[in-house]
Protein backbone atom coordinates (compact mmCIF):
# COMPACT_ATOMS: atom_id res chain seq x y z
CA UNK A 1 0.00 0.00 0.00
CA UNK A 2 2.91 2.61 0.67
CA UNK A 3 4.34 1.64 -3.01
CA UNK A 4 1.14 2.20 -4.45
CA UNK A 5 0.81 6.17 -2.57
CA UNK A 6 4.49 6.52 -3.29
CA UNK A 7 3.58 6.15 -6.82
CA UNK A 8 0.75 8.09 -7.16
CA UNK A 9 2.81 11.34 -4.92
CA UNK A 10 5.34 11.10 -7.28
CA UNK A 11 3.18 11.08 -10.52
CA UNK A 12 1.37 13.79 -9.43
CA UNK A 13 4.59 15.70 -8.35
CA UNK A 14 6.02 15.48 -12.15
CA UNK A 15 3.05 16.59 -13.04
CA UNK A 16 2.73 19.41 -10.99
CA UNK A 17 6.37 19.83 -11.94
CA UNK A 18 5.28 19.68 -15.99
CA UNK A 19 2.30 22.40 -15.12
CA UNK A 20 5.31 24.76 -13.42
CA UNK A 21 7.59 24.48 -16.68
CA UNK A 22 5.12 25.14 -18.64
CA UNK A 23 4.02 28.25 -16.53
CA UNK A 24 7.99 29.07 -17.19
CA UNK A 25 8.21 28.73 -20.74
CA UNK A 26 4.77 30.94 -21.12
CA UNK A 27 6.54 33.89 -19.01
CA UNK A 28 9.42 33.57 -20.91
CA UNK A 29 7.91 33.26 -24.16
CA UNK A 30 6.27 36.38 -23.41
CA UNK A 31 9.00 38.40 -21.90
CA UNK A 32 10.54 37.33 -25.59
CA UNK A 33 8.20 38.52 -27.43
CA UNK A 34 7.69 41.94 -25.44
CA UNK A 35 11.18 42.65 -25.47
CA UNK A 36 12.05 41.50 -29.64
CA UNK A 37 8.13 42.78 -30.85
CA UNK A 38 7.70 38.95 -31.79
CA UNK A 39 3.83 37.74 -32.44
CA UNK A 40 3.30 34.83 -29.92
CA UNK A 41 -0.19 34.55 -30.94
CA UNK A 42 -0.02 31.86 -33.59
CA UNK A 43 3.23 29.92 -32.21
CA UNK A 44 1.71 26.82 -31.30
CA UNK A 45 4.19 26.19 -28.32
CA UNK A 46 2.46 29.03 -26.98
CA UNK A 47 -0.90 28.07 -27.08
CA UNK A 48 -0.46 24.67 -25.69
CA UNK A 49 1.11 26.90 -22.69
CA UNK A 50 -1.24 29.10 -22.53
CA UNK A 51 -3.82 26.28 -22.96
CA UNK A 52 -2.53 23.72 -19.78
CA UNK A 53 -1.49 26.77 -17.64
CA UNK A 54 -4.85 28.69 -17.86
CA UNK A 55 -6.40 25.87 -16.69
CA UNK A 56 -4.76 26.41 -12.93
CA UNK A 57 -4.67 30.13 -13.26
CA UNK A 58 -8.10 30.46 -13.90
CA UNK A 59 -9.74 29.86 -10.35
CA UNK A 60 -7.10 32.10 -8.86
CA UNK A 61 -8.30 35.13 -11.68
CA UNK A 62 -11.54 34.27 -10.29
CA UNK A 63 -11.13 34.58 -6.94
CA UNK A 64 -8.62 37.68 -7.22
CA UNK A 65 -11.78 39.37 -9.27
CA UNK A 66 -14.48 38.41 -6.91
CA UNK A 67 -12.75 39.93 -3.34
CA UNK A 68 -11.34 42.71 -5.73
CA UNK A 69 -7.12 41.73 -5.47
CA UNK A 70 -5.25 43.13 -7.58
CA UNK A 71 -7.48 45.07 -9.32
CA UNK A 72 -4.96 47.97 -10.15
CA UNK A 73 -1.27 45.92 -10.45
CA UNK A 74 0.54 45.81 -13.44
CA UNK A 75 1.66 42.57 -12.56
CA UNK A 76 -0.80 39.06 -13.24
CA UNK A 77 -0.78 38.76 -9.49
CA UNK A 78 -3.35 35.76 -10.29
CA UNK A 79 -0.71 33.69 -11.84
CA UNK A 80 2.15 34.22 -9.96
CA UNK A 81 -0.07 33.00 -7.19
CA UNK A 82 -1.23 30.15 -8.93
CA UNK A 83 2.84 29.02 -9.75
CA UNK A 84 3.29 29.40 -6.13
CA UNK A 85 0.93 26.77 -5.10
CA UNK A 86 1.93 24.65 -7.36
CA UNK A 87 5.12 24.39 -6.33
CA UNK A 88 4.21 24.17 -2.38
CA UNK A 89 1.86 21.26 -3.33
CA UNK A 90 4.89 19.72 -5.41
CA UNK A 91 6.90 20.33 -2.51
CA UNK A 92 5.08 18.78 -0.12
CA UNK A 93 3.72 15.80 -2.08
CA UNK A 94 6.86 13.57 -0.91
CA UNK A 95 6.02 13.98 2.62
CA UNK A 96 2.90 12.67 2.11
Amino acid sequence: MEAVLYITAKVISLLFGAIALAMSARVIMQLIAMIGSYDIEGNKAYIFCFAVTELFVTPFRYLCAKFNLFTSTPIDAPFFIAYLSIVLIRSFLPII
